[in-house]
């Protein structure tokens, strides 16, 4: 219910928004950039709320074996790799999250806007969503401002550009800080924690990790095809 609450004020925002931009008298091109903006922005948001951050841990390959060898065994290295919560082997690159109650594949951190973990499938998601968000704030002020012929006049739409080109600045400074840490292979846990990123392959790589190989698909706000296959290697 969390996660429908959210999603629907979300929307509503942005329907209020769009009434706003409505009422000002905007040019079309202008009310369709927006409108493009703030679908991509919903579509986005709803992928980071509702679908699965990886594959669950117990269905994949050689799970319940590992976890009784990895947990009596003296290595350390194959104890570090067993989830106590969980009760069962922690593949590589899996880490548990707390509030979610399972592993998760990649996990970067569990987002309370969006009740979810920001793992494997919905890193992307997420990183668009800050992009979209962040876009349609700033175009709105923007068309506010600069385009129509009073400009921000009134002090509710004042307000609401203001708001605007805060939160927009705001989430195009997040979403720098995860191309920043995609640079660098990092998660957030590991900015946090101050660890060295799991993956030194380069920028390149650690996108294709998380977007997919097709270069023109990454604006789209679908998980790519080749994350949605139960694979320990994930």
């Amino acid at each position: 219910m969390v996660k429908v609450f959210v999603a629907v004020t979300c929307a509503l925002m942005a329907l209020k928004i769009l009434c706003m931009l409505a009422w000002v008298h905007l040019p079309p091109f202008h009310v369709f950039v927006y409108v493009v903006l703030t679908i991509l922005m919903l579509v986005s948001y709803a992928g980071t709320v509702f679908i699965l951050p990886s594959f669950p841990v117990g269905m994949l390959a050689d799970d319940s074996s590992d976890a009784v060898d990895g947990k009596e065994d003296d290595d350390p290295l194959e104890e570090a790799r067993y989830c106590e919560k969980c009760d069962r082997a922690k593949p590589e690159g899996y880490h548990h999250c707390s509030v979610c109650g399972q592993c998760i594949s990649h996990m970067d951190h569990h987002c309370p806007w969006t009740g979810n973990c920001v793992g494997l499938r919905t890193k992307k998601l997420f990183i668009l969503f800050l992009l979209y968000t962040s876009l349609a704030c700033l175009w709105f002020a923007y068309c506010v401002v600069f385009v129509t012929p009073h400009g921000a006049r009134g002090a509710v739409l004042f307000t609401t550009v203001v708001l605007a080109t805060l939160i927009g600045f705001l989430l195009l400074g997040y979403f720098g800080f995860h191309v920043y840490l995609l640079a660098h292979g990092q998660t957030t846990l590991d900015f946090l924690a101050r660890r060295a990123g799991t993956s030194h392959a380069g920028f390149h790589h650690n996108l294709q990790v998380y977007f997919g190989p097709n270069w023109w698909a990454y604006p789209v706000p679908l998980v790519p095809a080749c994350l949605w296959a139960p694979s320990s290697s994930h």
